[in-house]
């Protein structure tokens, strides 16, 4: 069993609510057929399993929330809400099994991301390095690509992988608002800029077959 996870802070830039979340539910539930928990950390009622958001850090500083002692003990594959599942994500499961922690790699901007995560076992460290310091100090230390926000805190306080380094490069795209070469190859469709999300793009040919 392994736990697919998303965190869902609404509102902001994007207007992030509990649609998306039930939208990437939907497109895990379709393209996963490896037993899995699908678990939504939030802040707003979510129709999938909860768990509550505090306060602690506004917009994407909340996923560290994710790394809080005892919240996950199996696996976890983290997806940003802005994911688009297009085809079946099986062999990207089965390629993480063997990995601790893997991140993803943007190249063009040189970025440790954590728009995909998977980890397995304790990284706890990762909460109490964030708790040791107050918000500000993080948001001056990490305010600059490629050293930026929580992943770079991430990246930088624990051993990695990047899903680059063992997965073909078709399987995982950035969506950008020219055409896609090989779209039957792409398995996730990632989005970078509030201007272009799957919101945003509904025209893409695979946000509109599968952000549904």
């Amino acid at each position: 069993m392994i736990n697919v996870v998303c965190v869902l802070r609404h509102g902001g830039k994007v207007n992030y609510d509990a649609e998306w979340v039930a939208k990437l539910q939907r497109a895990v539930a379709r393209n996963l057929t490896v037993p899995h928990r699908f678990v939504c950390l939030s802040d707003c009622e979510v129709a999938v399993d909860r768990i509550p958001l505090d306060a602690t850090g506004t917009g994407f500083w909340a996923k560290l929330q994710l790394f809080k002692p005892g919240v996950f003990s199996e696996p976890v594959l983290y997806l940003d809400l802005d994911t688009v599942i297009c085809s079946n994500i099986d062999e990207i499961v089965s390629a993480c099994q063997s990995k601790t922690f893997v991140m993803w790699y943007e190249a063009d901007k040189h970025i440790h991301s954590s728009a995909m995560m998977w980890w397995q076992g304790d990284h706890s460290h990762l909460w109490e390095i964030y708790q040791s310091r107050p918000l500000d100090h993080w948001k001056s230390l990490y305010g600059q690509v490629p050293l930026y926000g929580d992943q770079a805190l991430i990246s930088q306080h624990v051993d990695h992988e990047l899903f680059t380094d063992f997965l073909p490069t078709e399987w995982v795209q950035i969506a950008h608002k020219r055409q896609l070469d090989n779209l039957e190859l792409v398995k996730i469709l990632h989005f970078r800029k509030n201007n272009q999300k799957p919101s945003t793009m509904l025209h893409h040919p695979l946000v509109a077959q599968h952000w549904i």
